[in-house]
């Protein structure tokens, strides 16, 4: 049945979300910059997967993770048991950032970036050294604009259900944002952009590349980081396991209790460094970081994570898949060129502009907190820029 592929397909996570020789860090050149903050009205319709299982206790997250990895079709029954159509108000908490300068500037070229699991929007633009970590500070030195935002349920977002939140109706939300970046809106004095870039991280690629996939026009560029189409190399199971969630609100309650039981979170920095960090191509401190400012996910968002629910074959714009050498969640730790440029290149990307699938040497799942993550950055502007954007 649907739901039972749907399950095993999706079961891979984006919580989202070293072997070889790791390439030399470039300089961050940081422009000056001027950003915005900004809360957006959206408005949806999206059709949704319901949940059968709610939790009561972490006991229940517990017997979810050996339901979950069942090879047993019967004991998944449960987990989805139907699907709703909903319209939707929120409120979307968002930043627009673009270079103070316009000489020599791509300004008019707004990407717009989704974040995955386990972060909210900082995950472009940390509390930590901006010349190895910022995605922001890098695409503004190269002169482009960058609007970023968090995901419903996340950040300055609205609050929803964890039982609610998931593929479909982010993506809805994401594709309402393009356009009114399109429109020339919430991007400060930079009008209507020349070109807009999607990019994505994790589960923030996948809802990328379902908006694309349910508009093809949507955007120029599509950028997955953290990603990847090939099924055969997922590690959904593992995954899962690895992760040692409990109920977010039992774990902060004073500051996750705005949440239902359907928001989960790694217990602490290990299962973090498991499946986000690969020794020796990070800094402890940044892992400790990353567990100090962790942001909980809905179990149904984890359960989409995975595959869009119709690949963006058919996109006529350039894409790039760029991955860690060692993602543990779309890899099993083993990314190879091969693996992340099949099916893309000839099922996906056959009729793009462009495409390029990156293995970045060393990292992890969580790419931007490499150690050597500021090169990817890189990797992303060269490549839009030998692509006319």
């Amino acid at each position: 049945m649907r739901n039972f592929n749907i399950l095993q397909q999706a079961l891979i996570l984006s919580a989202a979300a070293f072997s070889g020789q790791v390439d030399a860090t470039p300089t961050v050149r940081v422009n000056a910059k001027v950003c915005n903050n900004y809360k957006i009205p959206v408005s949806i319709t999206s059709t949704n997967l319901v949940f059968g299982l709610p939790f009561k206790n972490n006991l229940d997250v517990a017997d979810f993770v050996t339901i979950a990895g069942s090879r047993d079709d019967a004991a998944r029954a449960p987990v989805i048991t139907g699907v709703n159509t909903t319209s939707r108000d929120f409120t979307i908490g968002a930043t627009f950032c673009t270079p103070a300068k316009s000489a020599g500037s791509k300004k008019d070229i707004v990407l717009v970036a989704t974040h995955g699991g386990l972060f909210d929007r900082t995950y472009w633009d940390p509390n930590l050294d901006k010349s190895k970590y910022s995605f922001v500070d890098w695409v503004i030195g190269q002169g482009y604009s960058i609007f970023y935002y968090d995901r419903i349920g996340q950040g300055e977002s609205s609050v929803v259900s964890g039982y609610y939140a998931q593929l479909s109706n982010q993506a809805a939300v994401l594709t309402e944002l393009t356009k009114l970046v399109k429109a020339g809106k919430y991007v400060g004095s930079v009008g209507k952009p020349k070109s807009v870039v999607l990019v994505g991280h994790s589960i923030g690629s996948n809802i990328a590349a379902q908006a694309v996939a349910d508009d093809l026009t949507l955007a120029d560029g599509l950028i997955l980081t953290g990603y990847g189409f090939n099924q055969s190399i997922q590690n959904p199971k593992a995954t899962f396991g690895a992760e040692d969630f409990r109920i977010a609100k039992g774990v902060k309650p004073l500051v996750w209790g705005k949440y239902d039981t359907g928001y989960l979170v790694p217990v602490d920095q290990y299962p973090i460094a498991a499946t986000f960090f690969k020794k020796p191509n990070y800094d402890p401190a940044v892992v400790a970081y990353v567990e100090k400012t962790k942001q909980p996910f809905g179990i149904i968002e984890v359960l989409t994570s995975s595959i869009p629910n119709a690949p963006p074959a058919g996109y006529k714009g350039v894409a790039m898949i760029l991955t860690g050498e060692n993602d543990f969640i779309f890899c099993t730790s083993k990314c190879d060129q091969y693996g992340l440029e099949h099916p893309a290149v000839d099922a996906v990307f056959n009729q793009a502009k462009a495409f390029k699938a990156t293995v970045w040497p060393g990292a992890g799942h969580g790419l931007n907190f490499a150690a050597n993550a500021a090169g990817s950055f890189k990797e992303i502007t060269d490549f839009l820029a030998a692509n006319g954007l």
